[in-house]
């Protein structure tokens, strides 16, 4: 499949994303049950699915505008940050430092494990407490530093899944999509 075709359909997919970047708001003005009193409902569940791969549609979709120079500046940096948004919103919960440090710490430990195996002590000390020290060792400066990555994504999303924030991403999605129909757009206009 050629995902540069993907440029074509830049309007459509803007007003998709800009449809499920503002779903509570429309939920609302339908008169389905707010999301304070259906937090973790599951057709809010549904929809944070839908939007991950929404969000995943429109960084794609920003990336091959990008690449392609196709739209307006404007366009390309709304396919990404709505993209973003949706995206980032259900990682979040993830503990992403958590994982990359098991990881890391795990490699450097099988690593020495396999390729440099160590005798059954050295200078009176247990191998396994030196394996568990180059374990510890990585898997500690790796999870300090996704940590600080990790905090730095859950405050953007926490921003971008800010009501208010998402509405109006979502809205000028939509608008965006609209215009870019009609030949003319949101980031000229203005």
């Amino acid at each position: 499949m050629d995902f540069t075709q993907l440029a074509n359909y830049t309007p459509y997919i803007l007003i998709l994303g800009g449809l499920v970047e503002a779903s509570w708001l429309l939920q609302k003005l339908v008169g389905l049950k707010s999301s304070e009193e259906e937090s973790e409902g599951g057709s809010e569940k549904a929809i944070s699915v839908l939007g991950f791969f929404v969000g995943v549609l429109l960084l794609a979709t920003g990336g091959i505008v990008w690449w392609k120079q196709a739209w307006d500046l404007g366009t390309r940096f709304l396919l990404l940050v709505a993209g973003l948004a949706m995206v980032l919103k259900p990682l979040k919960d993830v503990p992403w430092a958590a994982l990359v440090a098991l990881v890391v710490g795990g490699l450097c430990a099988g690593a020495v494990y396999l390729f440099l195996p160590l005798p059954d002590a050295v200078l009176g000390v247990s191998s396994a407490w030196i394996y568990l020290v180059i374990f510890l060792v990585p898997a500690l400066f790796a999870y300090l530093l996704f940590k600080f990555v990790e905090d730095m994504l859950k405050l953007i999303a926490m921003i971008l899944a800010f009501k208010p924030v998402a509405t109006v991403i979502g809205l000028t999605c939509v608008i965006q999509g609209i215009l870019l129909l009609l030949n003319s757009s949101l980031f000229t206009i203005l």
